[in-house]
């Protein structure tokens, strides 16, 4: 979970969360997620997941640095590329937490969860890709994972 250039720390609404420790330009690679991959039929409660795939996820067991990663509904980081690899979507200045948004990558249906960003455009609950209103969806497309851009 080692980064020179960024590190896990509390966050008063959030339990953990990622901060850069020096500035990232604007278009600059921030992180690769990591894990195995597995189906969803392969998923099991134990495992921290990120749906990279209509049926595929990014599985670990939270000691990754990515797994600390939070949300945000107005996201400094992003999919810039289509693959799991987050970049940064403006300049990022030391000390800042880095977040991206929840629903660039899942298209589970039916899942939500509570947002606690606490950003000014927050949308109260997180929903899958294809869930979400237009208005919401659109200016997140170029942020998505590949499988997600032309729905």
């Amino acid at each position: 979970m080692q980064d020179p250039e960024l590190e896990v720390r509390p966050t008063p609404l959030k339990g953990r969360g990622v901060f850069t420790r020096v500035r990232i330009a604007q278009g600059q690679k921030i992180l690769t997620f990591q894990g195995r991959a597995l189906t969803t039929e392969a998923l099991s409660n134990d495992l921290l997941v990120m749906q990279i795939g209509p049926e595929l996820w990014l599985c670990s067991d939270g000691s990754l640095l990515d797994d600390c990663v939070n949300h945000s509904c107005e996201p400094n980081a992003g999919f810039l590329d289509c693959e799991p690899v987050l970049y940064a979507l403006r300049d990022i200045e030391a000390g800042e937490e880095i977040g991206w948004d929840y629903s660039t990558s899942i298209s589970e249906p039916g899942w939500s969860m509570e947002c606690r960003c606490g950003s000014q455009r927050c949308r109260g609950v997180i929903r899958p890709w294809g869930e979400l209103d237009a208005a919401d969806r659109e200016p997140l497309r170029g942020l998505a994972l590949g499988y997600l851009r032309g729905s």
